[in-house]
């Protein structure tokens, strides 16, 4: 081989060798460095922050009921439902009343209600004392629901007063069961005097 020949393929491979470099130069590059596009998208992603999450869609949403408004010196309606801080009706006290639709709130403990509840309350000490046949505790407790309750509007004390001379024995007391028995046909304390008094079951 003469050296022409040898000096042209030296030639024609360091022609192909630097034409591979540059297109690995070139290609390199182009992987290397992002486009003007994604590098937009990429900024505007870091300077704008996430936007928030969604909030919860409720699905069903309670209306607040307005307040029966009354003027001074006129009389509420029967019925007429009060309404809460909240917008929720209190539930009628009245049994004949109509109730609210949906939820609503138990009504309201009155003064009068407060009574009611230490009526029960006195009355249940009476029993407990008329079952231990304690007489002493009866006419004590007797004596308490007098001063708060002397209306008597259950006529419970003369009942009491009669079981608890039925059992102090007291002159007299049998026959004052027999007619107690005999004429309160409507009260509560018939069974009690008939059992404490009278020898009954």
């Amino acid at each position: 081989m003469n050296s022409r020949t040898r000096t042209s393929r030296i030639a024609w491979l360091v022609l192909l060798f630097s034409a591979a470099l540059s297109l690995w130069f070139v290609l390199g590059r182009r992987e290397a460095a992002p486009s003007s596009s994604a590098r937009h998208s990429r900024d505007v992603s870091e300077a704008e922050p996430a936007p928030a999450p969604p909030l919860p869609v409720s699905t069903h949403t309670a209306l607040p009921l307005a307040a029966t408004v009354v003027a001074p010196g006129v009389q509420r309606p029967l019925g007429a439902a009060e309404v809460a801080t909240d917008g929720l009706p209190y539930m009628p006290a009245a049994a004949d009343a109509p109730a609210p639709t949906g939820p609503v709130h138990p009504h309201p403990v009155t003064d009068e209600h407060a009574r009611i509840f230490r009526e029960n309350r006195a009355i249940q000490s009476l029993n407990d004392a008329m079952d231990s046949k304690d007489p002493v505790t009866l006419r004590r407790s007797l004596t308490r629901y007098r001063t708060e309750y002397p209306e008597d509007a259950q006529g419970l004390q003369d009942g009491y007063e009669l079981i608890a001379n039925c059992l102090e024995q007291r002159p007299g007391y049998r026959a004052l069961a027999q007619r107690y028995f005999d004429e309160e046909r409507g009260s509560s304390l018939r069974r009690f005097v008939l059992r404490h008094c009278l020898g009954g079951p």
